[in-house]
């Protein structure tokens, strides 16, 4: 299911990721088969579903955490295979709920760790922690120091 907020301005739309005939199987059963989907910058998405049919699968393909077994999935017009993965990754920003935040950093040095290895500056990291904290709805006074199992998981 798509939802689109819109918000963004059609005519400067750019499509950040798309997926043409997506596909993904292992050992021969689908998980996702021929997902056709295009985002566009400033579009808000999400992917609704029962347990088991695709979502996580459709994460991971925009990342390269995995590839796809058929059709093809892009992110800013360059297909995921093409491109060196850490710098996709470091562009995507992925975090998984559980086994991917560091538990012993606070919300905020997770959330800075990007901006940390590509050497941003103090001031813009922090800037850009502030920023991502309050776009999923996080105070950043009340949150940036906690621990990841001090948050709810929802």
């Amino acid at each position: 299911m798509r939802l689109a907020v819109p918000t963004y301005n059609k005519e400067s739309a750019f499509i950040i990721i798309e997926f043409q005939k997506a596909s993904f199987a292992i050992d021969g059963a689908k998980i996702l088969d021929d997902l056709c989907l295009s985002v566009e910058r400033g579009e808000t998405l999400v992917l609704l579903g029962e347990s088991g049919c695709g979502k996580t699968t459709t994460l991971k393909l925009i990342n390269r955490l995995i590839v796809p077994t058929g059709g093809a999935v892009l992110v800013e017009g360059r297909a995921t295979t093409v491109w060196d993965a850490i710098e996709l990754r470091r562009r995507i920003g992925y975090v998984l709920q559980e086994a991917g935040l560091f538990p012993h950093f606070t919300v905020e040095k997770n959330v800075a760790l990007v901006p940390t290895l590509e050497k941003w500056d103090v001031a813009r990291t922090r800037a850009r922690v502030v920023e991502m904290l309050e776009l999923v709805g996080l105070e950043p006074q009340k949150m940036a120091n906690r621990f990841p199992h001090e948050l709810s998981g929802g």
